[in-house]
């Protein structure tokens, strides 16, 4: 019961041969209805056509001619055909010449009413007549019909075997049928275990196939933990390298130190040094578990709470240069990241923005379908002409020098882990610097 495909077919079966089984009752009860019903009528019109040559006896009485039988039956013995015809007093007036010697007496019938019923071997009809002869004495009579119900039972056998053949042979073809259905259904779910099992194997970078719209999401959610699981990966190596290229320089002053003998302003240079590599260590181990990477099924973190938050740091810091900071980033802006992410994002965009510019910002989010688009603009001297140059990998913050585009490395590395673009421009509103981001978030 652990296959998908197994359960969906189990369920089908029984819901299949329920339904079959239903069916097949109902078409029976529906013959079986119908052929009782034609057995009364073929009765019936016999019965009329007795009437039709009933004729008086010498004693007044209402009797049959042996000549004029409507069916050769009842002139045979034990031709399975029988007939008779009862007086008032239960007295046997007239009988066919099929008619057996133990035929039970009849109750009297109501007049004009028919009575049908089947016993174990043979079908009863009475009805019930008034007769008045010629001296105007009306007399009640009983008539009795009695038919062999074999074959009746020889035709609902047949009906019966045939209906089994049919519905059971319909019944397989629509297992058979459902079975092909279930695994063309099934086919995308099949795909789509075997491609999980090429990325894991790392013969494929994510799940590429063509999916139906049911499984979009599914496939969606999972080309975003892959995603975000590698962009973690490539942090934390990253990270590593960043934490060993920053300390060399530390390592380099420490091993100077070392070699030669000690001087008076030694002890300082080494807590300097000492202190330095522990900020560096901080910083990186810090970048290397931030989770980086869409979020698919994590809670959206609203963006301008934390921009806020950052404008009333900033504004502390750069109290005396009086910043004018501007936030258009309407309360419903959300976006599905890490908010230790956010806050470096937004935190080293602001900070450029107040340091460089001349002390008006303005901060800006709105979302474009799926994505998120962020522009942080100053009034400042914009960037320079290699501005895209700062963008570069290797160009980190303790090797470059002093200058508009601090901390854009980070900012980018952050962009590219969730899939997004970051562009250099100049503000139009302002004349500064301009940042925009588009982010897959």
């Amino acid at each position: 019961m652990g296959s998908l495909r197994t359960r969906l077919l189990i369920a089908a079966s029984l819901t299949l041969v329920v339904f079959t089984a239903l069916c097949g009752l109902s078409l029976d009860r529906a013959f079986e209805t119908s052929a009782r019903q034609s057995q009364l009528e073929r009765m019936q019109a016999l019965a009329y056509a007795l009437l039709g040559v009933a004729e008086p006896n010498d004693y007044g009485e209402l009797s049959f001619s042996s000549y004029q039988m409507p069916d050769p039956r009842l002139e045979h013995p034990q031709s399975g055909l029988e007939a008779a015809l009862f007086s008032d007093s239960a007295a046997l007036l007239w009988g066919s010449q099929s008619l057996r010697d133990n035929v039970p007496t009849p109750p009297l019938q109501p007049v004009g009413e028919w009575r049908f019923e089947e016993l174990s071997d043979r079908f009863v009809l009475l009805f019930g007549l008034r007769y008045s002869g010629e001296a105007d004495v009306e007399r009640r009579y009983t008539l009795l019909l009695m038919e062999d119900n074999g074959a009746y039972r020889s035709q609902l056998g047949v009906y019966r075997r045939t209906l089994a053949l049919w519905l059971g042979g319909a019944a397989v073809v629509l297992l058979l049928l459902q079975g092909l259905v279930l695994r063309w259904s099934l086919r995308p779910l099949r795909r789509l275990v075997r491609e999980l099992r090429e990325v894991e194997s790392g013969n494929r970078v994510q799940i590429e196939g063509a999916y139906p719209e049911e499984l979009l999401p599914l496939t969606q959610g999972l080309n975003t933990m892959i995603s975000a699981e590698r962009n973690r990966q490539s942090r934390y190596r990253n990270a590593l390298g960043d934490l060993a290229h920053s300390l060399k320089t530390p390592l380099a002053v420490l091993r100077g130190v070392a070699e030669r003998p000690l001087a008076a302003d030694s002890s300082k240079l080494l807590g300097e040094q000492l202190q330095r590599m522990q900020h560096i260590v901080d910083h990186q181990l810090q970048r290397a578990v931030s989770r980086g990477g869409q979020r698919a099924l994590a809670e959206a973190v609203p963006l301008r709470p934390l921009a806020e938050k950052i404008a009333a740091a900033l504004s502390k810091v750069y109290a005396r240069r009086g910043l004018k900071i501007q936030l258009d980033i309407p309360a419903s802006v959300r976006a599905r990241a890490d908010q230790g992410d956010l806050y470096e994002l937004l935190g080293n965009l602001m900070d450029n923005a107040a340091k460089y510019g001349r002390g008006r910002l303005q901060i800006g989010a709105v979302r474009e379908r799926e994505r998120l688009l962020l522009t942080v603009e100053d009034d400042g001297p914009g960037f320079p002409d290699e501005a895209d140059a700062l963008l570069e990998r290797g160009a980190r913050a303790d090797s470059r020098q002093e200058g508009q585009g601090l901390g854009l490395a980070a900012v980018r590395e952050i962009v590219e882990a969730y899939g997004g673009e970051l562009l250099l421009q100049r503000s139009a509103g302002l004349g500064g610097a301009c940042v925009h981001l588009r982010l897959a978030i």
